[in-house]
């Protein structure tokens, strides 16, 4: 039986048919294991600048700098990614990555701190926008969706078994940055070794910065989704266990009401993303911007119960991380080929933009609104979103009909 296994394990290897299905693996189990390594190695950055400096500010500067080299790299990846094939570009990424890792241990100075985290930043966007490209290129476009939600939810679960492993190993020694060494390692083993279709690589018209901004004229839903998720996420996570504190809850309920809304992100994905194959991705990208909308309105409304902020995190995180879904596959919807390079990278330098600002206004409004400052600029971030979709989505029926009610 154990030999039969084994040849059927080595059949599937090597098998054309099951080519693109190896191709999906690799590029979602590597990105889970990048996740993984990043939410672990945030908040150890964020505990030992804390320890080294004392200063709040320090250790907000220092978070800004990964979504500063997200959005300085992003119009340079598909140029890259027209240069280098697809797997060797990904694995080359991953290394940088990893061999940055051991330097902060052994250097703890503050300001070299802020630059290896903006080199570490660069790397990993390269990662994650040539998977993301790879991952919209090679899935079944009536299932674009779905696979999508799936990517989604195996990013999210790698992000909760980061905060695992921090609570597991600690902050302090050499432990968790030997641990994300090896998960930004390992995540170039399915690339290496998974064979199936490889990244289709963009001409030089594709690469270019005009075409990034080309298609955010083309797909403005799709970027403004990633522009939503970007400042919503990060404020989730920034300022939402301050507002938790604001209202009166323990930690302990501050980190239940995280680990719900995080619960949400992980289980919701692939049920939106088979919705919006059903029933139509911008139908569903107007339903996700509605909970948005409503959302933080039920935060203030749950006050400080905690089964009802539990129940309320839940849906409105997790459906607001599905925005990040329905963009890709917007962009899918849009581009193919070697064009969703350009249009992937958009997407990704939305999603940096609105995590660098997000927090910044979100916290102002906390400050000067004390707490709900941040739920109101989150919802109305959101009904900004909503009114442009409406807009969009009911001109486009006028056109359809030829202006006819």
């Amino acid at each position: 039986m154990i030999r039969y296994r084994r040849a059927m394990f080595a059949a599937w290897m090597i098998s054309p048919e099951y080519g693109r299905l190896r191709s999906l693996i690799a590029a979602i189990f590597c990105a889970t294991l990048c996740g993984c390594g990043f939410t672990l190695l945030m908040p150890v950055m964020a505990l030992n600048l804390e320890a080294m400096t004392g200063s709040g500010v320090v250790v907000g500067l220092n978070g800004a700098v990964t979504a500063l080299s997200t959005i300085v790299a992003t119009p340079f990846v598909p140029r890259l990614m027209q240069r280098w094939r697809g797997r060797p570009l990904i694995v080359t990424s991953l290394a940088v990555t990893a061999l940055t890792i051991p330097f902060f241990p052994l250097f703890p100075e503050v300001w070299l701190w802020f630059a290896l985290r903006f080199a570490m930043g660069l790397a990993i966007t390269v990662v994650f926008v040539a998977s993301e490209t790879w991952i919209n290129q090679i899935s079944p476009p009536e299932k674009r969706a779905t696979v999508l939600g799936l990517y989604a939810t195996a990013l999210a679960s790698g992000f909760g078994a980061g905060g695992l492993l921090l609570a597991a190993l600690g902050s302090s020694g050499w432990a968790p940055w030997l641990a994300a060494f090896l998960l930004f390692s390992g995540g170039s083993l399915p690339i290496l070794f998974l064979r199936g279709p490889g990244i289709e690589q963009p001409d030089a018209d594709s690469a270019s910065i005009s075409a990034m901004i080309r298609a955010a004229g083309i797909a403005p839903a799709a970027i403004g989704a990633g522009l939503l998720f970007g400042a919503t996420e990060t404020m989730f996570f920034a300022l939402f266990p301050v507002y938790g504190e604001r209202i009166g809850l323990i930690d302990t309920a501050i980190g239940f009401m995280m680990a719900a809304g995080a619960l949400g992100g992980i289980i919701l994905q692939a049920p939106l993303g088979r919705l919006a194959d059903s029933v139509g991705r911008l139908r569903v990208a107007i339903m996700a911007a509605i909970v948005c909308v409503i959302g933080p309105g039920l935060v203030y409304l749950s006050g400080a119960a905690p089964l009802a902020l539990y129940a309320v995190m839940f849906g409105y995180v997790g459906i607001a991380t599905g925005l990040y879904t329905l963009g890709l596959a917007l962009i899918g919807e849009r581009f193919d080929g070697g064009s969703l390079v350009g249009a992937n990278a958009a997407f990704v330098m939305a999603y940096g933009v609105g995590s660098l600002f997000g927090p910044a206004i979100g916290g102002g409004a906390m400050d000067a609104i004390d707490p709900q400052g941040v739920l109101i600029v989150s919802s109305a971030l959101a009904l900004t979103y909503l009114i442009f979709l409406l807009v969009r989505h009911f001109t486009r029926k006028q056109q359809l009909t030829g202006g006819k009610p």
